[in-house]
């Protein structure tokens, strides 16, 4: 796997400067159990495809509206929020605007002092295929932008039971769905991407003092890609391989801590073996899991979060071995992320955020090829007062793929201007 670092503009974290909104501004900051927001940019980029080679630029102007309601009870919080976004590009043709509408909500409940529980749910709609995986660490890159609608949702539920001072037990399933509209072709999107997963996850935990817990856990999935369309393109296969010959089954073991290990320092590290077995094929894959993270609040100003996990990861990557008539799987992906925002005076913010994302494909054509991601964002936000702001932001994207005519580089910057009610 390579280790040199190339370029890309953070995943998830880079969607702190695209959409700097803040959805969890409460009564104390606005007087009001909701706000209202309204977005207003301009803003330039150099390739809107995508594109390996003809990279087409454009200027555009994006509106983006937003609600979010947050409910503090007196043992439940309860949080709502929808956002829309529309760009125009200026020089696309035939399809000059993206469209996209995200609806968010959270719930936690305190049933007593030993027993917990959260819901949280993001569904999206949009035309803009890159949209779908803000707020995940992992992402997947694609080729191409192509005009092709997507529905994402994913929801979970986490249950903390405290079984004595010392021992306790947590419960979590999270759902993942995905729907491309770009479908009814053999190696669409639909064919490659569709896909419905569930993880079950159980963790015995022993609270050793006040700031240090340890668990050992164990973690279910179940990978079930739903396209039911042939996934070669290129039509090499030796039989009529569909979407569901990539689904699969694991197995995750691992331990793991969460340490306070000040007021201010925090870290919490997961370990273990993955064990994936994809029983259409009749193969397995055995690989490390790793999820660590340390955030650090260095002063009322600023904060800094840090993470590293390695993970499988879905791929629109597919080319058959020609011999075996084998696709590729999925891949083996270590991503490393930071997050940094500091406030400057008392109205300037700046965010700062990296995501480098490397991944090795697993069978197929491409086995043992390397992909690697760099995703940058940096955003300047000024507050003139609680109701109005303005930003200034820049999006670094690279893709340094072994695949021919896969790599790009992708930049964009916008300036803005904000109301919140």
């Amino acid at each position: 796997m390579k280790h040199v670092l190339t370029s890309t503009g953070l995943l998830a974290l880079g969607a702190v400067s695209l959409h700097a909104l803040d959805p969890e501004m409460t009564r104390q900051q606005t007087g009001r159990p909701f706000s209202l927001s309204a977005t207003v940019r301009g803003f330039y980029d150099d390739n809107i495809n995508t594109s390996p080679r003809d990279e087409q630029e454009s200027f555009g102007l994006e509106l983006s509206p937003s609600a979010h309601l947050n409910l503090p009870l007196e043992q439940t919080f309860i949080s709502l929020g929808y956002v829309y976004s529309l760009k125009w590009y200026e020089d696309r043709e035939p399809h000059d605007i993206d469209q996209s509408h995200e609806f968010n909500g959270k719930l936690r409940h305190q049933f007593s002092p030993r027993h917990s529980i959260g819901l949280d749910d993001r569904f999206v709609a949009t035309t803009e295929p890159s949209v779908v995986d803000e707020g995940g660490i992992v992402t997947v890159p694609t080729r191409l932008r192509t005009k092709s609608s997507v529905f994402h949702n994913v929801g979970s539920i986490e249950d903390n039971v405290g079984l004595s001072p010392t021992w306790g037990l947590s419960f979590g399933y999270v759902n993942s769905w995905y729907d491309y509209r770009d479908e009814n072709v053999p190696g669409s999107r639909s064919a490659l991407l569709d896909r419905m997963s569930h993880s079950l996850r159980g963790d015995l935990r022993y609270q050793f003092n006040p700031k240090l817990v340890g668990l050992v856990g164990y973690t279910f999935g179940l990978n079930d890609y739903t396209g039911d369309e042939f996934i070669d393109a290129a039509n090499q296969a030796p039989g009529d391989l569909k979407s569901d010959i990539r689904n699969s089954y694991s197995h995750k073991g691992y331990v793991g801590v969460d340490f306070d290990i000040t007021a201010k320092l925090r870290a919490s590290a997961r370990a273990g073996i993955q064990y994936v077995d994809y029983h259409e094929r009749g193969e397995n894959s055995v690989s490390p899991y790793v999820d660590v993270s340390v955030s650090y609040l260095y002063n009322a100003d600023g904060s800094v979060e840090v993470g590293i996990r390695h993970d499988r990861s879905a791929t629109d990557v597919v080319a058959l071995d020609t011999t075996t008539g084998e696709p590729t799987l999925d891949a083996e992906t270590t991503a490393l992320y930071a997050q940094l925002s500091h406030r400057i005076t008392h109205g300037l913010t700046a965010n700062l955020t990296a995501q480098y994302q490397m991944s090795t494909f697993n069978e197929g054509e491409n086995d043992d090829k390397d992909e690697d991601m760099l995703l940058l964002g940096a955003n300047l936000e000024y507050r003139f007062n609680r109701h109005w702001s303005t930003e200034l932001g820049y999006n670094f994207d690279t893709l340094d793929s072994d695949i021919e005519n896969r790599s790009y580089d992708r930049n964009r910057v916008y300036l803005g201007v904000r109301a919140t009610y």
